[in-house]
């Protein structure tokens, strides 16, 4: 009985857990979101979440592993999918519509 693991054992038999169709954590998205607001400065996005801009860094670089994107295919991506939303990005809508007479 030498030699680790056994064959048979619980190493051969994982199974790999399916993708999970939502699998950013909300504070990486978070992180994500404050550096497009800060203009692509990570230590300025850490401020805006109150985290240390090492754990930013950590934020950032795990949603690229997870996604295999780079930090500006993920911002295009949520943006076009919708769970990326940075108010300062957003098309402004006028208050009038196109159809509205004009005032005078």
């Amino acid at each position: 009985m030498s030699g680790w693991p056994r064959r048979g054992s619980w190493h051969e038999r994982r199974v790999a857990a399916a993708p999970c169709r939502n699998w950013q954590p909300r504070r990486q998205l978070d992180v994500l979101a404050a550096f497009v607001v800060a203009g692509g400065s990570v230590p300025d996005a850490a401020v805006r979440v109150g985290i240390r801009p090492s754990t930013a860094k950590r934020h950032l670089a795990d949603l690229r592993a997870r996604s295999g994107l780079t930090t500006e295919q993920l911002i295009c991506r949520g943006r076009a999918e919708g769970w990326l939303v940075v108010p300062s990005l957003e098309p402004v809508v006028s208050a009038h519509s196109v159809d509205d007479p004009p005032t005078e």
